[in-house]
């Protein structure tokens, strides 16, 4: 009984620390708003975008449209991983809420990826998870926003956004 309790302890442990957490802080920070966030696509952006969509269309789905607003999301969300110096979904649910408010979105859901050197590595990690992966292969899914940004040492941090209009 006793090795069952330590099974059980471990177990919830492992899953706290693997498991994707949405901060659904209310508190949220005074920089997470995108009202002035002038959107402009750096290479490895059009690059994930382009690979998303060739792998959506080899999968009989259509390809997705960028959504400025969601890249504004995205900005932001890169800047406080840089910031917090890790990669998170904290406040996803309030980028969720922005753009039902900004844009009447259906849904909305997010891949986030971290120090990733381009494009086709990092979209073959989030086709390789299968969280990520339904994402991508959502078929309600009609738009993306992409923020890549470097931190100060290089490090690459990624935010896809992903919305149903």
């Amino acid at each position: 009984m006793k090795n069952l309790t330590y099974f059980f302890a471990a177990l919830i442990l492992n899953l706290s620390l693997f498991s994707c957490s949405v901060e659904e802080d209310s508190a949220v920070s005074n920089n997470y708003n995108t009202e002035h966030i002038i959107v402009e696509y750096n290479q490895i952006d059009y690059e994930i975008v382009e690979l998303i969509n060739a792998y959506r269309i080899s999968k009989h789905l259509n390809p997705l449209n960028i959504l400025n607003e969601a890249s504004k999301e995205a900005i932001v969300h890169n800047q406080y991983m840089i910031d917090q110096g890790t990669p998170s979904h904290d406040y996803f649910h309030q980028r969720s809420q922005n753009l039902i408010n900004t844009v009447d979105a259906k849904s909305v859901s997010e891949n986030i990826g971290f120090g990733f050197s381009g494009a086709e590595s990092v979209v073959s990690a989030w086709l390789n998870s299968n969280g990520h992966k339904q994402n991508i292969e959502d078929p309600e899914v009609t738009d993306v926003g992409i923020s890549t940004k470097q931190d100060e040492n290089g490090k690459n941090y990624f935010t896809n956004i992903f919305v149903k209009l």
